[in-house]
């Protein structure tokens, strides 16, 4: 029997919440009782939502050579978005068209797209409407019981009140009604407004019973209701976007022939959409300025606003997902012209994979550094910013980040990751471009000795060939009998140079190595083979991933060796997911900087700044601490040579780089970091020990004074990051 696609007709109710809400039945009342399937949709009849749901209708109908039709049927108004959502996922309604904020409640990452200012314009909308970031935000509703067909277009978000709104005062004690959102919530509570989640067809009227004073919507949705004394306020400070969502249980029921028709539809309907989007926002425009005052928010009163709820991006980062947050961040810039009117710094880092954290802890050094840069009146005239691409540890991927920063005119850098592989991939391009690299964690020595003249690679980092003799150091303060557990690239086999010579020097071997690769789970027998050689303590050269698997299967023997860590460990959750193995098992790793009892001023002001900017409120909550020290003192010695150069040219600001002669920084005070050649500014001396504690690294002892003293160099506990 053919089946049926069967759509409702006009579901006019956006229930801010499901209290009081009917049940699913009341969605079927009107349904015929055929085999069919239903498209749920909120919004009136001549909304560009509703017109391209009836052109998806007659696509599907066409793709699918009538094997799924759709007729139009009565529906109960009272049922909410919620209760729509709750039934497709059941497989009793198979589609619905809803807000992405209708959807937090089940999938929070969804509330991406209600965060402030997140897009500049509709371009930058399309750019990750279109992107691969949305897709795979997209296909989580798989696990919800949902696919997602597709992202519809529903506009800039303005402000209606019944009083001008003109100055942050005005926000005060203001009642704004908003979808459903924890993050709108926040949002008006950062500017001092409260908020009231009402359905749609009640704001019209909640404005007159005085139950709301304002609130955020679209240009299209204020046209279409009648409020006394309105004005509205252009801010496009956020953005409605819808999701056309399929029942998962709906979509594996059809053939593989009709999914593939259907998401067809989906995508010619969507740009269908966008085109009657565009349309009736101008016709609407129109409409609300024959209703309502209708101004511009002054550039004052934005810059509050952005600068106000500027914080929600970082306080939602880890339940929306860092590694998501940082997708849709790449995918909104125009890479073609990022900021053209801005001095750019960028970064290449792993900042969606296993290692994201690295790549954050880097990002928000630069930022801070940027932040203070930015205060003093920016570099050479212009204001600063940072754009960030995603490598995820990959050096083809790297390559191409390169290559996209290195097309862009105002460049002054571009800072790295993690990884030593990646950077020691970009070495040739580095120098056939002359692109200036900052190094603020990868330690391959290398890296710093590629024997490139002129050498446009700085770093404030680890050097593997110091790490080597600080790493075995540690290691013979508990035994002689020293194993070596190494990843196979070029960081491993950097490590691996440094550890043997440094042996060497000792007229000592190691106990037994073992070699593994990037993604090896089971380490069973490298553990077997360690203990049944003797090794007593094992120096692990690599990665968080392959880091737990090692040390959970160490923490089964009944005496586990102790390890001794290179810090690649550091730039992930490796603490919480090793959590119980840590118990059993002495584990030691390589760092540099710490802000836990640090009572430096400088280091303690920073430290302010950190928690007021990421919505952080103690030292242990610092994500990777080195990294951000690191790229913080590189970024601010990048500044210094900027402003020497003269001018936006990275083969005069490498030349300045050479020539700092006193900086002073977070990690130390720093004489002559860059010169005679030598490009790697921190010294074995600066390197420390620490342990996990409830999953913060806490320094273990102090670091070493004497060549601070000599120096006059800060002294200062240190601490994260490979």
């Amino acid at each position: 029997m053919m089946r049926y696609l069967l759509a409702i007709g006009l579901l006019l109710s956006l229930l801010g919440c499901d209290s009081n809400t009917p049940s699913t039945k009341t969605i079927l009342n009107n349904t015929s009782e055929d085999d069919a399937m239903t498209l749920a949709l909120s919004s009136p009849p001549e909304s560009a939502e509703y017109l391209a749901a009836k052109r998806f209708v007659e696509l599907v109908d066409e793709k699918t050579q009538g094997e799924v039709k759709i007729r139009f049927v009565e529906s109960s108004s009272r049922v909410s978005d919620r209760e729509m959502v709750a039934a497709v996922q059941k497989g009793l309604l198979d589609f619905t068209i809803t807000p992405t904020s209708r959807l937090s409640y089940i999938a929070p990452d969804m509330q991406l797209f209600d965060l402030p200012f997140l897009f500049e314009d509709e371009a930058a909308v399309d750019r990750v409407f279109d992107s691969s970031a949305a897709k795979l935000l997209l296909s989580k509703l798989d696990i919800q019981g949902l696919v997602g067909l597709s992202l519809w277009r529903g506009g800039f978000k303005q402000l209606m009140t019944t009083s001008p709104l003109e100055a942050p005062e005005d926000f005060q004690q203001r009642r704004f009604k908003i979808m459903e959102s924890p993050l709108l919530r926040e949002q008006f509570k950062l500017w001092g407004g409260a908020t009231v989640p009402i359905a749609a067809r009640h704001t019209e009227n909640a404005f007159q019973k005085e139950a709301i004073d304002g609130q955020e919507d679209t240009i299209a949705n204020m046209a279409g209701i009648n409020v006394e004394n309105a004005n509205v306020l252009i801010t496009n400070h956020g953005y409605v976007s819808f999701v056309v969502a399929m029942s998962l249980k709906s979509h594996n029921a059809l053939s593989p022939t009709n999914r593939k028709a259907v998401r067809a539809a989906a995508k010619e309907a969507t740009a269908y959409q966008y085109e009657l989007a565009n349309q009736q926002h101008a016709q609407a425009l129109d409409t609300l300025k024959s209703k309502a005052t209708v101004s511009n928010a002054s550039s004052t009163l934005t810059r509050w606003l952005k600068d106000e709820s500027d914080t929600l991006l970082e306080r939602y980062r880890q339940r929306l997902g860092t590694a998501m947050v940082e997708q849709i961040l790449q995918a909104r810039e125009n890479w073609a012209e990022p900021h053209p009117e801005k001095i750019l710094v960028a970064l290449d880092a792993d900042l969606s994979g296993n290692s994201a954290n690295s790549g954050l802890s880097i990002r928000r050094g630069i930022e801070l550094a940027i932040d203070e840069i930015n205060a003093q009146g920016g570099l050479l005239g212009k204001e600063v910013a940072l754009v960030a691409r995603d490598n995820s540890m990959i050096p083809s991927r790297g390559l191409d980040n390169l290559e996209t920063f290195a097309e862009l005119p105002n460049l002054i850098g571009v800072f790295s990751g993690i990884s030593s592989p990646v950077v020691l991939a970009q070495l040739d391009y580095i120098h056939h471009k002359k692109v200036l690299m900052l190094a603020p964690w990868a330690a391959a020595t290398p890296i710093i000795d590629n024997t490139k003249s002129p050498n446009y690679v700085f770093r404030v980092s680890v050097r593997d060939e110091y790490a080597a003799e600080f790493l075995l150091n540690g290691a013979l303060e508990i035994s002689d009998n020293v194993g070596l557990l190494l990843v196979n690239n070029g960081w491993g086999r950097s490590n691996y140079k440094g550890l043997t010579e440094a042996l060497d020097k000792r007229n000592l071997s190691a106990s037994h190595i073992e070699w593994f690769n990037w993604g090896e789970r089971d380490f069973s027998s490298k553990v077997d083979r360690l203990i049944k050689k003797g090794a007593d303590v094992v120096i692990y050269v690599g990665n968080p991933v392959e880091g737990e698997k090692f040390v959970s299967e160490l923490a089964q023997r009944v005496s586990p060796p102790s390890v001794i860590s290179h810090w690649g460990i550091t730039g992930s959750d490796f603490a919480q997911k090793a959590s119980v193995a840590l118990e059993r098992v002495d584990l030691r790793v390589l760092q540099t900087f710490s802000f836990i009892d640090n009572n430096d001023a400088e280091v303690s002001d920073l430290a302010k700044r950190y928690h007021l900017r990421y919505s952080t409120s103690e030292p242990t909550e610092i994500v990777a601490p080195s990294g951000t020290a690191h790229a913080y003192d590189l970024m601010n010695m990048l500044a210094t040579a900027t402003t020497r150069a003269g001018k936006v040219d990275m083969t005069r600001i490498r030349n300045e780089m050479q020539k700092i002669d006193k900086h002073s920084g977070l990690m130390k005070n720093y004489i002559k970091p860059f010169a005679n050649g030598n490009q790697d500014a921190l010294e074995r001396s600066d390197y420390i020990f620490a342990r996990y504690q409830n999953g913060a690294l806490y320094p273990v002892g102090s670091k070493n004074t004497s060549k601070n003293t000599a120096s006059n160099e800060k002294t200062r506990p240190m601490e994260n990051a490979p």
